[in-house]
């Protein structure tokens, strides 16, 4: 697996995205976390936009493509993203050589490098890849934008999901979908209605890549704070706690979208509670 990052570093105030957030229940889980995961003289938690790439002997697997390089975004989404076309070209690969980009939701930052402009007309990024989109997901927002226009932060389902599906590109799946015997999807709803972990099985290691479920680490120690983001904030409490159970004190490793540092790590329980200890390779 290798990490593609967009963008790094502090982004968030810990109390406006998390209402149920105090002091003292921040304070005692940083104290708990590196030093990487919150920006005293901000006082933002940190987190990263990345993609993650999945190389297997028969198959490139993209997970999740970050903001993209379109402009009409709100001005938070607008910092350059050339990182994260230098970082993919590291990995050794060329757009041509992904044969699946899985979308855990089809939130703006999940979404963006699906496709880009070329010529003045929306492509497919990869246009060998079959884009793998759950079928709730993709149809609450075709509804969703049928109703309401596109979202604040920008048209990324107009720009960056309906091209997929108007090239044929796009595999619409239920929730329980199987690649093949080493990635599956299962449901994990609340951040948005249809969003899915992609769930990794290979030679004895065992990885849940979690999307939103969990936005930073300090969820891991408080799993009843939902974000302001999250259309079922009740749901997304049900999901997280189940991935945590499913995670803690195994070998499995947790890998959501935008834990900062090295992202990647272990659960355990710490009396009642969970912790969480990223790995350090």
């Amino acid at each position: 697996m290798t990490r593609v990052v967009e963008r790094e570093g502090p982004y968030h105030d810990p109390y406006e995205m998390f209402p149920e957030a105090t002091q003292d229940q921040v304070g005692r889980a940083l104290d708990d976390l590196p030093d990487f995961v919150f920006d005293p003289p901000s006082g933002k938690i940190c987190m990263t936009f990345q993609s993650f790439l999945l190389q297997t002997p028969q198959h490139n697997i993209l997970i999740d493509t970050c903001v993209g390089d379109h402009q009409n975004r709100r001005e938070g989404l607008l910092y350059p993203k050339d990182r994260w076309l230098a970082e993919f070209r590291g990995a050794g690969v060329g757009f041509e050589d992904i044969d699946y980009v899985f979308c855990t939701h089809l939130h703006v930052d999940h979404v963006g490098w699906n496709t880009r402009l070329v010529d003045g007309r929306l492509v497919p990024t990869f246009p060998n890849a079959k884009y793998i989109i759950g079928r709730k997901e993709y149809e609450y927002w075709l509804e969703w934008n049928a109703e309401h226009g596109p979202a604040s932060s920008g048209p990324s389902f107009e720009e960056c999901v309906l091209p997929i599906v108007e090239a044929g590109k796009a595999v619409l799946v239920d929730d329980d979908f199987e690649l093949n015997d080493l990635i599956h999807l299962s449901p994990a709803p609340g951040h948005t209605p249809g969003q899915c972990c992609a769930n990794f099985n290979s030679n004895g290691t065992k990885a849940i890549f979690a999307g939103d479920a969990l936005h930073h680490p300090l969820q891991v120690y408080e799993p009843d704070w939902s974000t302001v983001k999250c259309a079922d904030r009740a749901l997304a409490i049900v999901s997280r706690r189940k991935i945590l159970e499913d995670c803690a004190d195994t070998d499995t490793l947790l890998i959501p979208a935008h834990f900062p540092g090295t992202t990647v790590g272990k659960v355990i329980t710490a009396g009642d509670e969970f912790a969480f200890r990223f790995f350090e390779g």
